[in-house]
């Protein structure tokens, strides 16, 4: 598969409104943080490494920037490997293609796909974040 055909891969799978959480895209990708892809042990580490940053951070803005570089890893990586491709390669894509949708507003798309993904990889550990707020108002 040559790499038009997997850039025209990538974004045939981010085609629609990618900003709707039921978007295949982001269906996929909480598959992906859930251990459907790749098995139990990235499920693991993936609640382990979003714990240890709620430990660290606490709930709110200084988590989500810690946990940034970090999500826009996995969903390179997830994009990578529905894609054949290498992970620059797909996050290239992503962010060219989310750059170049209309865009009236003049809002930072791609920023915003990213808080979206954040939320997403956050529900994986939501138990512990409704835990960590109640201990925190007590």
């Amino acid at each position: 598969m040559g790499y038009t055909d997997k850039k025209t891969r990538i974004v045939r799978d981010l085609e629609g409104d990618i900003f709707d959480s039921n978007h295949v895209s982001r269906r996929f990708f909480r598959a992906w943080l859930d251990g459907s892809y790749l098995g139990e042990d990235h499920y693991r580490a993936s609640r382990a490494y979003l714990r240890a940053q709620l430990m660290e951070h606490g709930v709110g803005i200084k988590l989500e920037t810690a946990i940034r570089g970090w999500v826009i890893h996995e969903y390179a990586r997830f994009t990578a490997h529905d894609a054949d491709c290498s992970v620059g390669y797909a996050k290239t894509i992503v962010a060219q293609h989310i750059r170049s949708l209309p865009n009236p507003l003049g809002a930072d798309l791609l920023a915003t796909y990213t808080d979206l993904l954040i939320s997403d990889a956050l529900d994986l550990i939501d138990d512990e974040i409704k835990e960590h707020l109640r201990e925190v108002a007590a």
